[in-house]
């Protein structure tokens, strides 16, 4: 059954933050779980416009904006990593999405401590504010905005992260060590599930464009997707990052069951390194 466009708008946004999760990790220092360097700092601002390909055009589609913020929580010093994705007001008439992920990590190892996703899409909304106890390995999820009462307990190991917490995670890894067709691991946890079996692909350096025209150099990922979204199990999408030490993505752009999507880089400021990424 066909899709209408609204409805891969929406669930194009919706899993903006989920597709930018799948960049980069090393099998060395993964099974460390604990970032060698950290690339970025309180601060930092990634915005990116997001499109759909609708027969022979690419079509604005939204906007996609992550941010990087100095937190304390229970006494820790902490990054709050902070992600949304939004429809474009000339859609909003027809179906509005207003999504919002946040995070907060604990700054010497950036294991998540606090992880919230609010989602307005069209008439569905969804919450879940999930409390990490990374000691006791468990984490209590409140589905309820309004009623802290309605909550659970699940199990979350150590070296699992939340879709936020595994972006900035993965850009503070080595890639000296990696061949081409390497594959590594990245467990997740989404909606309350964890995913052990995701993993992504090295696909080499390649030389990329810019919105603006700019060119970078690039790594080059393509990550397993999960099946039950927009997309087929398998790997069908291409995450492009800046190979500099900076490591953020620049371009990415997927096969969708009904036509195809991407999203673009189009500002950055507060980096913590300059962009040597950059050809000039």
């Amino acid at each position: 059954m066909k899709s209408s466009f609204p409805e891969i708008l929406k669930r194009t946004l919706a899993n903006a933050s989920f597709v930018l999760a799948f960049l980069i990790l090393n099998n060395s220092t993964f099974s460390q779980c604990k970032p060698l360097t950290i690339p970025f700092q309180a601060g930092e601002e990634l915005n990116y416009d997001a499109y759909y390909h609708l027969k022979k055009l690419w079509v604005p589609a939204g906007k996609v904006r992550f941010e990087v913020k100095d937190s304390t929580y229970e006494g820790q010093d902490c990054f709050h990593f902070d992600g949304k994705g939004k429809s474009l007001k000339s859609y909003d008439y027809f179906f509005m999405v207003r999504d919002h992920y946040a995070s907060i990590a604990r700054k010497n190892d950036l294991t998540p401590v606090r992880f919230t996703r609010k989602v307005r899409e069209g008439g569905f909304k969804l919450f879940y504010d999930y409390h990490i106890d990374a000691e006791k390995n468990k984490a209590t999820v409140y589905a309820n905005e309004n009623n802290p009462d309605q909550h659970e307990e699940i199990k979350f190991p150590n070296c699992v992260f939340d879709v936020m917490t595994a972006v900035y995670y993965a850009r503070t890894l080595d890639f000296n060590n990696l061949k081409k067709d390497d594959t590594i691991p990245l467990p997740m946890m989404i909606d309350k599930q964890i995913y052990d079996g995701v993993f992504i692909r090295y696909a080499g350096k390649e030389r990329v464009k810019g919105e603006d025209g700019t060119i970078y150099n690039c790594i080059k990922f393509r990550p397993l997707l999960i099946e039950g979204t927009i997309f087929e199990d398998g790997e069908y999408m291409d995450v492009f990052v800046t190979d500099d030490r900076n490591r953020i993505p620049v371009l990415i752009q997927a096969e969708i069951l009904v036509g195809s999507v991407k999203a673009y880089l189009t500002s950055y400021k507060g980096l913590k390194y300059p962009v040597e990424a950059k050809v000039k």
